[in-house]
This record gives structure tokens, sequence and C-alpha cells, in this order.
């Protein structure tokens, strides 16, 4: 059986999908708090953060999350907003569906957002990206690379709008 969708359905469904804006990665930056650095043979000061430990907050700022964002990328020379979308994960792919079901009227921007959010940070919970030296775990007291205090993953968002 062969079934035809003529030129003007298709044309339909193309302005619905580009009548979208997305954004992933710090949309809205901020400066960030140091750890509180435990002292030498003393227990580092944790807390959790999805699923894991995280150092707690000293009062004082440095740099922005931005800013430690690119530094990380520099550092293990991966684009942290890219690589995550050459791979086909069950994130994709379910991204891909709410998308398309947002397109045509079936489902919230809300869903899509959370997935794509979930695209760039799942990698991350996932240690994708390998793991922290041994003197750096050591330091923070655990083995998560990329989070040490979750500012800077937490400041990873996304935004889809209808334009």
């Amino acid at each position: 059986m062969n079934v035809s969708l003529g030129n003007g359905w298709i044309k339909r469904l193309e302005k619905r999908i580009e009548g979208f804006d997305m954004e992933v990665g710090i949309l809205e930056d901020k400066p960030r708090r140091e750890p509180i650095e435990a002292g030498l043979h003393q227990t580092p000061n944790l807390g959790s953060y999805a699923g894991g430990p995280v150092r707690k907050l000293a009062g004082v700022s440095s740099k922005t999350n931005a800013e430690v964002f690119i530094e990380n990328q520099e550092r293990l020379g991966i684009d942290l907003l890219r690589e995550p979308f050459k791979d086909p994960t069950t994130e994709l792919q379910r991204f891909t569906t709410a998308f398309l079901q947002s397109a045509i009227g079936k489902s919230n921007l809300k869903r899509v957002e959370n997935l794509l959010q979930a695209i760039v940070r799942n990698p991350i919970l996932e240690l994708k990206y390998g793991n922290n030296k041994p003197t750096t775990a050591d330091n923070k007291g655990f083995d998560r690379n990329l989070i040490d205090t979750a500012q800077m993953f937490k400041a990873i968002k996304a935004k889809v709008t209808r334009v």
C-alpha cells in the first residue's frame, strides 16, 4: 500500500517545526560560590544532589558558571553542548518524539524543555566524559567529573518557545 501526503501537508509541517526557538546551556549566568575546603586529613563537608555527593558552598564568590563551563570544555577538549546530540540516545529519541508531538499540538513545551535539558545533563551524571584525576577526587571527597558543588550543573537549562 502506498500512502502519499501531498506537498501542502509537508509544507505545513515544516512551518510548524520551524516555528520554534530552542536554547540549551548556561542561559542565566550567575557568580558562583567556592566550595567549603576541608583541611588535610579532614572529611569534606558534603551534601547531595542528583543522586550523588556534592561539596557544600562557602560564602565567597569567584568565577561565573559560564566561565567554569567554558574552562571545563577546554580542559576536556569536548563541546559539552553539541557532543550529546551526536549519539542517538534514549533521551534524544524521547525529545524528538515530544518535539514533533508539540509541533502538531499534542505535547506541552515544558516536557520538550526537560528532555532537551536531559540530553546535555545526563552524560555528565553518567560520567560519559571520564572520571576525575585521583588528586581531584581526593580533594573533593568523591569522583564525579564536572560536578563539584553542582552550581554549573544546575545552571544548564533549556528554553523552548514558539516564534
